[in-house]
């Protein structure tokens, strides 16, 4: 029993078909099936896109009601353009000096004529509904007419002819039309309306009717189409997406009623752009492509290499003819025909003539395959010129022609020409082995009548070098106080200054009393460096004596002038008179810095002073990694110990999980460079040498102490004056945590000095402002070799502790 869904599927199916006329029975069902399979297990969203792929799939087997005349002159314009690219890959060839060989293009040639229908067609053909329709348009049942009355009666009707061949026109009546020509009805209706007085009418011709016909044979896609009534034989081909590899395209048969009307030629439609317009199609028509029978191909030097029907009796100059005759370098003295000889064997037959006029009347036969072959000896009466000159190119070849009836002056070269050596490039009979012939350039231009001059053959190539080719490392150095050091190209006559200003002039630091000068001496198989010096000052006012003209691979030195030094700066922020940046002076202190300063605030807490340096930065960064290289190989050492006990030591795992947290901290710490220096002592650092990039931090009092660590509330405390006791301050943080080694407890003073329990009784210890106490992490360690561990990790802490601090209290400033 039918569902629904299928019923509903089958209609929707049976209006597509009826709505878009088929024309095949090619539907391909499987596909209808797979179409209803999945309509039936659908959502209506995906119904309507099933519908509308159903649709697609009966367009590709659709053509309605179209006049292709369109269609064809556009693919005659493809087919022109094709053509036109064809002709000027032949000339581009010519071009390029490219020797087209028929032996190697021929297993590419194509069928002529089938590039036409390779250009995919539209689906859905479109009618054109503005088109003419001919005077001689046979009308039939089906077609509409439209008849338009004006004056006493206004009235306008569309009639379809019906099956008797009549149409009905209101108030006049049947009129019968089928088999007239449109002009004559046309002639015939009006004249029987205009028979009413008063009354006048236009007749035309509305949706013309549709027919049926067959395509079959040798084409690509056979079977019974319904095309519009103007179609003709070319339309009906294209529809059949144009003739297979097999079929005859100029032996095209329309038959009508079991009788042959008319047999076509499409070479006449590919060669002259005749489209048969004038052969109308009628309902039952079959047109048919037989196989070909005769084929040649023609490839080579021709302008359109490729397999050609032969019809009727075709001689060698029709081929050339048909593949649009033979290109400037075909050479005619040789074309070779190989042919097949009464299904045996095939023999080849060479024809030479001296131009294409004389060709003989040779019959091409069934499976000739005609060779063009090309000119190959070209320019032979030429010469070339080359390499470093004005014009080069190819010079006609004349009798007791010399080299300088080619090249005779200075101006036909280009700058820096070797004139020692030049070549001849020259290929003689009967090998024509290339062999070089040197002469002098400068000899034949100074000299034209000197030995050197050569005199010419055909096919000479003169090659002029550039002195690079010879030398090509000509360049001289520069270093030291220039504005531009490096390499430079040797120019003739190069000397010191010229180099100097060639690499942007002297510095301000620029000694002008100290240059040098080195050269390379050669002397047989060994080579030594020696040194000139020279005054700058009189190399840049051109004496001689210290100017000297360079040589290949010289290397010139500009020293510094005596004491210069680059501009150093030292920063000095917070607590001062004057803080601010201050270019050092030579041989200045710290001390002589902090007096031109104005000295410090009187608030200046010169405890927590902080002096950071750029070189105690880099040994920081170096150390830090060290630091992370020695934690890396010691969680190593813990994991593997951690694994060998099952995962079950506690101490490894404990150890292993402050290692990780202590390596995460190096990663990001950043080195601060700080000097520790206790600045309430001037005799500390007043003859302390300052380096560039110094910087100097004075704080103000902020009286407060700091508990970090494993402590419950670590923070920063107001410095009480009967208050300053290490464990008064540890209480007021919440005191110790269990994980807490209150054994190693130490105070990192505003200085960055430390204290420990084996240098000061830490119960009993004073604080001052800006200490702070540093409660380092208990870990369980009895194996040995975690001790030494142990040991390490407690000392990184400590010194990232103490880092972190100074880079806090930088900040904070």
């Amino acid at each position: 029993m039918i569902n629904n869904r299928t019923l509903c599927f089958f209609i929707l199916l049976a209006i597509l078909c009826i709505v878009q006329h088929p024309v095949s029975q090619n539907i391909d069902i499987n596909k209808l099936k797979k179409l209803q399979s999945e309509y039936e297990g659908s959502d209506e969203k995906m119904k309507s896109r099933l519908l509308a792929g159903l649709k697609e799939e009966k367009d590709e087997h659709s053509l309605v009601e179209q006049d292709d005349s369109t269609n064809i002159d556009s693919t005659m314009i493809d087919q022109e353009e094709k053509a036109e690219q064809d002709q000027l890959f032949v000339y581009q060839n010519i071009i390029d000096d490219n020797i087209i060989n028929p032996d190697s293009i021929l297993s590419d040639l194509e069928i002529f004529g089938h590039s036409v229908f390779l250009k995919k067609r539209s689906p859905k053909f479109i009618p054109d509904e503005q088109i003419a329709i001919p005077a001689d348009y046979s009308i039939s049942s089906g077609d509409e007419i439209k008849v338009l009355m004006w004056g006493r009666i206004n009235e306008e009707h569309s009639l379809t002819v019906d099956r008797n061949g009549r149409i009905t026109i209101p108030r006049i009546g049947p009129i019968s039309v089928a088999g007239q020509p449109f002009s004559s009805m046309k002639k015939n209706i009006t004249k029987r309306i205009e028979s009413i007085e008063g009354v006048q009418a236009t007749v035309s011709m509305g949706d013309l009717s549709s027919m049926r016909i067959f395509i079959v044979g040798e084409v690509n896609v056979p079977g019974q189409y319904t095309v519009s009534a103007l179609t003709n034989v070319t339309n009906a081909i294209f529809h059949a997406q144009g003739f297979s590899k097999r079929g005859s395209m100029r032996n095209v048969t329309l038959k009508r009623n079991g009788k042959t009307i008319k047999r076509f030629d499409f070479y006449d439609f590919l060669l002259k752009g005749n489209n048969f317009g004038n052969v109308r199609l009628q309902s039952g028509d079959v047109i048919f492509i037989p196989v070909v029978k005769n084929m040649a191909v023609i490839g080579g030097n021709v302008r359109r290499s490729a397999l050609y029907e032969l019809k009727g009796k075709t001689k060698l100059s029709d081929l050339i003819s048909l593949a649009g005759g033979l290109t400037p370098a075909a050479w005619v003295n040789r074309i070779q025909i190989e042919r097949f000889q009464k299904n045996d064997q095939q023999n080849v037959l060479d024809i030479e003539v001296s131009s294409e006029k004389e060709l003989p009347s040779i019959e091409i036969l069934d499976g000739d395959i005609v060779k063009i072959f090309p000119v190959v000896k070209l320019d032979h009466n030429a010469v070339t010129l080359s390499g470093n000159v004005l014009r080069p190119g190819i010079y006609e070849f004349k009798e007791n022609m010399k080299i300088t009836d080619v090249l005779n002056s200075h101006e036909q070269l280009l700058p820096e020409t070797y004139f020692n050596y030049a070549i001849i490039r020259r290929k003689e009979a009967p090998t024509y082995a290339e062999r070089i012939v040197s002469f002098d350039l400068g000899e034949v231009l100074k000299n034209p009548n000197s030995l050197e001059n050569l005199a010419l053959k055909p096919l000479d190539n003169i090659v002029i070098y550039n002195q690079d080719y010879f030398q090509p490392d000509r360049t001289v150095s520069i270093g030291g106080s220039i504005t531009k050091p490096g390499v430079y190209k040797l120019l003739e006559n190069m000397s010191i200054k010229d180099l100097v200003l060639e690499a942007g002039g002297l510095k301000d630091d620029a000694s002008t009393d100290r240059g040098e000068l080195y050269k390379r001496e050669l002397s047989h198989d060994s080579v030594k460096t020696i040194k000139v010096d020279f005054n700058i000052e009189q190399a840049m006012l051109n004496n001689p004596d210290h100017n000297h003209l360079l040589k290949k691979s010289d290397y010139v030195y500009i020293r510094r002038k005596k004491g210069w030094e680059e501009q150093r700066t030292i920063s000095l922020i917070g607590e001062f008179n004057f803080p601010g940046e201050y270019i050092i002076l030579e041989n200045e202190t710290l001390g002589d810095l902090i007096v031109r300063a104005g000295g410090f605030k009187p608030g200046a807490y010169l405890s927590a002073a902080i002096l950071t340096r750029e070189t105690v930065k880099e040994l920081e960064k170096k150390r830090n990694e060290d630091y992370i290289k020695q934690l890396e190989m010691d969680m190593v050492t813990l994991t593997a110990e951690a694994s060998s006990q099952g995962g079950s030591s506690a101490e490894a795992l404990a150890l292993l999980d402050q290692q990780k947290k202590l390596l995460e901290t190096l990663k990001e710490m950043e080195p601060v460079g700080r000097v520790v220096i206790d600045f309430e002592k001037p005799e500390n650092y007043k003859n302390l040498q300052i380096e560039d990039g110094d910087v100097l931090y004075v704080p103000k009092n902020h009286n407060t102490v700091s508990v970090i660590g494993e402590v419950f509330n670590p923070s920063t405390f107001v410095l009480e004056h009967n208050q300053n006791s290490v464990d008064y301050y540890v209480q007021l943080a919440g005191g110790f945590k269990e994980t807490a080694n209150e054994k190693n407890v130490y105070v990192i003073k505003a200085n960055g000095s430390v204290r420990t329990k084996k240098m000061v009784r830490l119960s009993r210890y004073n604080l001052e402002s800006g200490d702070a106490v540093v409660v380092p992490i208990r870990i369980p360690a009895t194996n040995k070799r975690f001790q030494m561990i142990l040991s390490t990790t407690k000392d990184l802490m400590a010194i990232t502790s103490s880092t972190l601090l100074i880079a806090a209290t930088i900040n904070s400033l």
